[in-house]
């Protein structure tokens, strides 16, 4: 679970927006964190498991930004870094 005081500095709001948004021709993109790059593929695998199939609405997105969100606090858990170390690069 993210410390309150790393979660007010980080704008989590501003920061699921970053990682998966709405691209022109209605799919989506990810721009992860440098340090998530490299497992790119397993959130992309993820998100089609739970929404291929379903239509493209803006509830669908906010859950696709929201599941992208904990996938990437949970990596950079993981890696021992704390969210704002890993959304910068910083290590």
């Amino acid at each position: 679970m993210t410390r309150l005081g790393e979660r007010a500095r980080i704008q989590p709001d501003d920061c699921y927006l970053q990682i998966l948004s709405q691209a022109d021709n209605g799919g989506w993109e990810l721009c992860l964190p440098p340090l998530l790059r490299a497992q790119q593929s397993e959130l992309e695998q993820l998100l089609g498991q739970v929404f291929t199939g379903r239509p493209t609405s803006p509830i669908n997105l906010a859950l696709a930004q929201q599941m992208s969100l904990n996938w990437c606090m949970s990596k950079c858990r993981k890696a021992g870094l704390s969210f704002d170390d890993c959304l910068s690069g910083r290590v």
